[in-house]
């Protein structure tokens, strides 16, 4: 199942398209953020579809409601910005913001939609990091109370660690689509960096994730197509998915 891991590419635009060059054979769609965009642009959409891949924005939009959709319009405008697949918002930007998100995605052209995920607590934050911001919620809780809102705006999913996938379940079901970040093939390592809730990908899978998105343990590695193949071979995808 070629779209279940999505590469990450925070890297330069030349290191970009050496790890596209070298795996799309293996995975099918690649998450570009920040990093690659603003040294690449939206130019870098061209190269995806010339590649034949799909692209996953992840800018987290958080603004207002009308800000935030007249970036997804903008987004949708760029040559070659049907290789979207997914964008990203982040889920504490509130209902409305959600909600007039959705309703903008729905006008553009069939071939331009794309899938709205909503970023609910990020894998580097824990209960003490919540209480600091306010937030006086376990992980858990705060996770499932942004899905169920994400859910109830329309998005397509929601992104959040393997270790909230079963609350969110509870209360959103299987329709809502899950995304995993912070994945490893050594989670205990993972958790010394800034990943303070990760897992493996086999974990991941079994919880019962869609999507996996992998980044620093490709692209960092000395060969990025070999650790993709190790990530592969260690969940078993077509054992685990079918």
């Amino acid at each position: 199942m070629q779209d279940k891991i999505i590469v990450a590419l925070d890297v330069s635009p030349e290191k970009a398209r050496e790890i596209v060059a070298k795996t799309k054979d293996l995975t099918a769609i690649y998450k570009m953020g920040p990093v690659l965009w603003h040294q690449w642009g939206a130019e870098s959409l061209s190269f995806f579809k010339d590649q034949g891949v799909r692209v996953m924005i992840d800018f987290k939009f958080h603004d207002i409601p009308s800000v935030a959709a007249a970036s997804l319009v903008c987004l949708a405008g760029h040559q070659g910005s049907e290789v979207i697949w997914g964008v990203t918002l982040h889920a504490l930007g509130g209902f409305s913001m959600l909600r007039t998100a959705v309703i903008e995605r729905d006008k553009l052209p069939k071939d331009r939609k794309f899938l709205l995920f909503g970023v609910t607590v990020l894998t580097s934050m824990r209960e003490k990091d919540l209480y600091r911001v306010g937030i006086n919620r376990t992980v858990d809780a705060q996770v499932k109370k942004l899905s169920m809102l994400a859910q109830d705006a329309g998005l397509d999913g929601v992104v959040a660690s393997a270790k909230e996938i079963s609350a969110i379940r509870k209360v959103c079901g299987k329709d809502q689509l899950v995304l995993v970040p912070g994945i490893s093939l050594d989670s205990n390592r993972r958790r010394d960096l800034d990943q303070k809730r990760a897992a493996t990908p086999r974990e991941a899978f079994e919880l019962g994730a869609d999507h996996l998105i992998i980044g620093r343990d490709i692209y960092q590695a000395e060969d990025p197509r070999e650790r993709l193949e190790m990530m592969i071979e260690a969940i078993r995808v077509d054992k685990i998915l079918h």
